[in-house]
């Protein structure tokens, strides 16, 4: 499978899990707990990053798009809309989602956990959630970069 992930290029074969998600927190997992966040396609990663910026054309010059694969075989599981709690897509993100993923990184049991994107509406396409002290995590390869993150032609209206 692929999976793809917006980093700085020093971080893009870090995969301790010790980065902000780990210092501050985040959506699925309270701080203190490593963890890697990855996208199911290059288009969630993209959304997800617009995230955090006010503007996507604000994106560093050391940001590159990792594209990494992992064998089909490797353990998930997978959680959908129907299975999470009320506030799971509110901001700022609720404690239910962080409860729900520091559990599962901490027992271990799989590799990966399929979440829905708050990014895309109604969780209708997902991310992973990687368990950086999961043995398999040995399984994950960087295979190729992309330098070039959004066309010229998109959010033309926003300067730099």
């Amino acid at each position: 499978m692929k999976l793809f992930r917006i980093t700085r290029i020093k971080y893009l074969e870090n995969y301790t899990g010790r980065g902000g998600s780990f210092l501050n927190g985040a959506r699925w997992n309270q701080s203190g707990i490593p963890v890697l966040y990855f996208a199911t396609t290059p288009s969630v990663a993209l959304l997800e990053m617009a995230n955090y910026l006010p503007n996507p054309r604000l994106i560093p010059a050391d940001y590159r798009l990792g594209i990494y694969h992992l064998p089909d075989t490797v353990s998930s599981q997978t959680l959908t809309v129907e299975n999470l709690p009320p506030d799971w897509s509110h901001y700022p993100y609720p404690s239910s989602t962080q409860k729900i993923g520091s559990q599962w990184l901490n027992e271990g049991s799989s590799l990966i956990l399929f979440v829905p994107s708050v990014a895309v509406p109604a969780g209708l396409e997902n991310i992973a959630v990687i368990n950086p002290r999961h043995p398999q995590i040995n399984e994950l390869r960087l295979s190729s970069v992309e330098s070039s993150l959004y066309n010229d032609r998109a959010f033309q209206g926003l300067r730099k």
